[in-house]
């Protein structure tokens, strides 16, 4: 387990990694989570610099309160982490593991009280607020974009947080099959965000700052 985490360290923060000096708020920690539980799942370690630099948590404690508060008060549906606590030159490391979740999209609550979807972009975790692209949106994606169904589909999404293929045929008026079809194909260009693996598979829109 050691040679693991001092391997995540070498490698520094990235989409399935994050470093905290310290667990500053729980409800920053309840956003780190809730990402890697929407994304693709990840650790995060308390008690290193941005910069991988080891400092140690002063009160483990302290730490676990904070932790316990995210996990337990400000995430919902709830989300199992695994925390485990090493020692790295004599120092005290938080390990917090959270796996991809099944039960997507999952909310943390931010200080005003507001339900905020966030996934894992790259080593950031982004709220939904805007629709993201990723840079240079080929010319077929754009033209997507800019299509009827795919224009209804973004306003709907915008209202409510997913949406099945049985739902989107109704929108639109066409095959259930087909809805899927387009909803695979926009999910596979990194327009939607599929949430769970079940069936029926649900989608959501796919947002950054």
């Amino acid at each position: 387990m050691n040679k693991s985490i001092i391997q995540l360290i070498k490698e520094g923060e990235g989409l399935a990694t994050e470093f905290k000096r310290t667990v500053d708020s729980a409800f920053k920690i309840a956003k780190t989570i809730v990402s890697f539980a929407n994304t693709s799942g990840g650790t995060l370690l308390v008690g290193v610099a941005d910069n991988g630099t080891v400092m140690g948590v002063h009160s483990e404690l302290k730490e676990l309160e904070k932790l316990e508060k995210a996990t337990t008060q400000l995430i919902e549906p709830k989300v199992v982490v695994q925390v485990k606590t090493i020692k790295l030159d004599g120092k005290l490391v938080l390990s917090v593991g959270v796996e991809e979740s099944e039960d997507k999209p999952h909310f943390a609550h931010n200080e005003k009280g507001e339900r905020i979807i966030y996934i894992r972009v790259k080593d950031k975790s982004m709220p939904i607020p805007r629709l993201l692209l990723y840079n240079g949106a080929d010319s077929e994606t754009e033209k997507l974009l800019a299509s009827r169904h795919v224009k209804t589909l973004i306003t709907y999404l915008k209202e409510t947080d997913m949406v099945t293929a049985r739902a989107f045929s109704k929108i639109i008026n066409i095959s259930e099959k087909r809805a899927e079809r387009m909803l695979q194909d926009l999910a596979a260009r990194q327009i939607l965000l599929k949430l769970s693996r079940g069936k029926p598979e649900s989608f959501s829109l796919k947002w950054a700052e």
